[in-house]
């Protein structure tokens, strides 16, 4: 629930959100060509349990993390996403706040007459809009009122233009004016460049779609040539050789573009570097074949480097444990001929693979060597205040960094770092963390 909408004082029913999907579903079963993708009822009723919570969740938060709840998607790892925040909300001893979302209340004054005027946690924040007018607003949405778009008729009230913004002075819509000719986007291929780029600080926490949308807008800025698509939906011929994962760093990373007219490599890297943030550095750049096979169709293998620690929640459970014997694990790994692991497809089916064939070399890299070939990449931590001020461990295991190299096909043949973390689980026996992902290389079948 957002707090600046009407929602806020609504009520989340898991029972009713499975009948309307089930009615969905039944519909639209019988129409062909048509897909469609609906989130599973407990993910949305835990989203409801974190947006309606107060600073109490911040230990939620953190713990859910360290129990691998970072940027996971949730079709990608559904059970073990909903576990890590059970056991954060149950460690944290609000389970039975949780209880109460689950059975569709929405907050202790439930059985009070004036619910809607029980205190919420962000009521101290101002955003200009009244409480009672999104009080007022949820009963026109429950009699289904339709009330009109103040940017072109009357105001509504709500607070938020006040005297800055002149109490809504309506304004006439704007003229869409009329199409002059058909848009014929280029289609020529007169060349095709490739591109090694990294994505560091601020810049790995946007996502692999928006890393695309961000490339085209900087090729318009820079007024590059960029060839286009053909067909219904013409697009800018950019094509990244692998999605990066949200939040992994990254060095290695390669992408073609396809220019319909040419221009000096270094000419096109200076003037589209001139266009980007800062946080996506781009390295080295060379001319390719335009008709050669694209780099999504050469990628072979990835180069990462990992930063993992022991669960610190089982540390404290077993301090007679012996220290990590991280040499023997890897060892151990390297050694077995078979580790099987499950995925979960967007279709839900489970798939079980060998994930040793997919791991081709792995190593302990101690911090000087890492230093010493220019990676020096701070391990994410939270502060010790910040410990301090959630009651948790303020002094966590240090991580070791592990070297690993994997399959990376396009064909669904990877082997990703949280798939290397299980292995690692399993011929080790512990509860590991994975703190950071590095990405230093793309490795081609030409390389």
């Amino acid at each position: 629930p957002n707090p600046t909408r009407r929602s806020s004082g609504t009520r989340f029913r898991p029972q009713n959100f499975l009948r309307k999907q089930q009615l969905l579903k039944a519909e639209f079963r019988t129409i062909r060509g048509v897909k469609v993708n609906f989130t599973d009822v407990r993910i949305s009723a835990m989203e409801d349990f974190v947006g309606r919570g107060d600073r109490r969740l911040a230990a939620v938060v953190r713990r859910a993390w360290e129990l691998g709840a970072g940027m996971d998607s949730w079709w990608e790892s559904l059970e073990n996403a909903y576990a890590a925040w059970s056991q954060a909300i149950d460690e944290a001893g609000l389970s039975w706040k949780y209880r109460q979302v689950e059975s569709g209340e929405w907050n202790i004054f439930e059985h009070q007459t004036a619910a809607l005027d029980a205190p919420l946690p962000w009521d101290h924040i101002d955003t200009g809009i009244d409480k009672r007018w999104l009080q007022e607003d949820l009963q026109r949405a429950l009699d289904s009122a339709t009330v009109p778009d103040c940017s072109f008729d009357g105001c509504s009230h709500c607070g938020v233009c006040g005297l800055d913004f002149g109490h809504n002075v309506v304004v006439p819509a704007q003229v869409i004016p009329a199409i002059a000719g058909d848009f014929k986007p280029n289609t020529a291929r007169a060349q095709r460049l490739r591109l090694r780029f990294g994505k560091q600080g601020d810049l790995t926490l946007i996502s692999h779609l928006d890393l695309v949308r961000l490339l085209d807008r900087a090729l318009r800025r820079a007024s590059l040539p960029i060839a286009f698509s053909g067909g219904f939906h013409p697009g800018p011929r950019i094509s990244p050789a692998n999605a990066l994962p949200l939040g992994m760093s990254s060095e290695g990373e390669l992408v073609d573009f396809d220019l319909t007219e040419a221009m000096k490599p270094e000419l096109f890297r200076q003037r589209l570097a001139a266009a980007l943030p800062e946080g996506l550095v781009l390295y080295e750049i060379e001319a390719m074949d335009p008709k050669g096979p694209s780099v999504t169709q050469q990628l072979d293998l990835a180069e990462y480097v990992v930063w993992i620690a022991q669960d610190t929640q089982q540390e404290e459970a077993t301090a007679a444990t012996p220290e990590p014997a991280w040499q023997t694990w890897v060892e151990r790994l390297l050694a077995s001929p078979e580790v099987l692991l499950e995925k979960v497809t967007k279709s839900g089916k489970t798939q079980v693979f060998n994930g040793r064939d997919r791991l081709q070399s792995l190593e302990l890299v101690p911090p000087d060597l890492l230093k010493s070939e220019g990676l020096a990449i701070a391990e994410p931590s939270p502060p010790l205040s910040l410990n301090l001020t959630l009651g948790l461990n303020p002094a966590p295991s240090p991580p070791v960094a592990l070297r690993y190299v994997g399959s990376c096909r396009n064909d669904g043949t990877l082997l990703r770092p949280e798939q290397l973390l299980q292995m690692l689980e399993q011929v080790s026996g512990r509860s590991l963390q994975l703190r950071h992902a590095h990405r230093r290389r793309l490795i081609l079948t030409s390389d």
